[in-house]
């Protein structure tokens, strides 16, 4: 045995350590790439993003969506669910939201009870009452509800 050598302690130590680092690094990386994809279509409804109002004596509902993302916009077909009341309103999804989409940090209406979208309040208008709204993409869903007075 005398005329092998092996490596000392010391520099086995500092390649352990190495080989930690750069695992726990690359971990880091993956997991960020991943969190980043998982928010770039996130939606929120922002407070007071979702309301009840009057016209014509009768209620209607409005809703205002966020996009919380980073890089992406979100556009009509991003959208999976939006509900009012249980209701299915995203087929009038693209009457609302732009072309282009909502850019990230951006907002904008995505359906409001007046005209044609009187249609997700069962035809007509809401009678008072307590409203569910759901909006969701494949990343997040926001729910949040409307009074209607």
């Amino acid at each position: 045995m005398k005329g092998k050598k092996g490596i000392t302690p010391v520099i086995a130590l500092v390649m352990l350590m190495l080989i930690t680092v750069g695992i726990v690094g690359l971990s880091y990386a993956w997991f960020s790439g991943l969190a980043t994809a998982q928010t770039e279509k996130g939606v929120s409804i922002p407070p007071g993003g979702a309301k009840c109002y009057k016209l014509g004596g009768n209620n209607y509902v409005s809703v205002a969506i966020q996009n919380n993302g980073a890089t992406s916009n979100v556009l009509s077909a991003d959208i999976i669910i939006a509900t009012v009341n249980g209701l299915d309103c995203s087929s009038f999804l693209p009457t609302y939201l732009p072309p282009a989409g909502i850019a990230p940090g951006s907002g904008t209406t995505i359906l409001s009870g007046r005209g044609s979208a009187a249609l997700c309040a069962n035809g007509s208008a809401f009678a008072a009452g307590t409203y569910p709204v759901i909006v969701g993409t494949r990343t997040n869903v926001a729910q949040t509800q409307v009074i209607c007075t």
